[in-house]
């Protein structure tokens, strides 16, 4: 892998796709930086609109979203996501690892973050009120192995994305953070399985949309009997990951 090159394009036009499934549910069909424009219909349930009248709570309910859930419920019922994702590994990323084979986060992570609110939730170990869920990956058992890929589905700018340091344990004040910009259908690639990172409150008034998984090189895997806090999967082949 190029380490000079961390952005590079999606050869898939992942915003037509994740736009045909709010255009299933919802019949939306403007720009998805809006789609926040939906709790303000009847289209969406009371329930399901107060959830964004609170900043959530990490690990607890910051995958409650109802706009998340709609992905998942869309990827459990078709194949279509699975299946661009696999020709997405195939066609843009195992070019730039130069690998025959990547392990491969099985579902890919959609993230939702819309104005005034954070995709990630707020830990008790933040240091201020600006700064939500600071953390690195290895801190909840990701391999060190795993490489970060982020998806921009929207453009990722200011407060709607996120901040990370560029090295591990840089001890930079979190102000100097560097913030991650990416036009949409575009993708970048860390290792924030070291470095820390968090989210802001969005004051752009778009909503931020992008997907995320990890990869290792099939090269540096090692298999691990580690359980993945969230999804209570192990780090292993055929369960948290798939050999693409």
């Amino acid at each position: 892998m190029d380490h000079h090159n961390n952005h590079y394009k999606s050869s898939i036009d992942w915003e037509n796709i994740i736009q045909d499934i709010y255009t299933e549910k919802y019949n939306y069909t403007d720009n998805l930086d809006e789609i926040h424009g939906l709790l303000n219909t009847n289209l969406i349930s009371h329930n399901d609109k107060i959830f964004y009248d609170n900043i959530p709570i990490f690990g607890v309910n910051d995958r409650q979203s109802i706009f998340v859930k709609d992905y998942y419920n869309y990827y459990d019922k078709y194949s279509v996501i699975t299946d661009t994702y696999t020709k997405f590994i195939n066609d843009t990323i195992k070019p730039i690892f130069n690998e025959d084979k990547l392990v491969v986060q099985k579902t890919p992570n959609i993230r939702f973050h819309l104005p005034n609110n954070s995709n990630i939730g707020k830990r008790q170990t933040d240091p201020s009120e600006d700064i939500i869920g600071l953390h690195y990956d290895n801190e909840f058992n990701h391999p060190i192995e795993e490489y970060n890929i982020i998806l921009s589905i929207t453009d990722m700018f200011d407060t709607n994305s996120l901040y990370y340091e560029s090295y591990p344990n840089s001890n930079i004040e979190y102000d100097s953070y560097e913030n991650l910009k990416l036009e949409k259908n575009h993708i970048w690639i860390g290792y924030l399985n070291q470095c820390k990172h968090y989210n802001k409150i969005n004051h752009t008034g778009k909503t931020r949309i992008s997907m995320d998984f990890r990869v290792i090189p099939f090269s540096k895997y090692k298999d691990s009997n580690r359980f993945s806090v969230t999804s209570k999967c192990k780090f292993m082949i055929d369960d948290y990951y798939i050999l693409i």
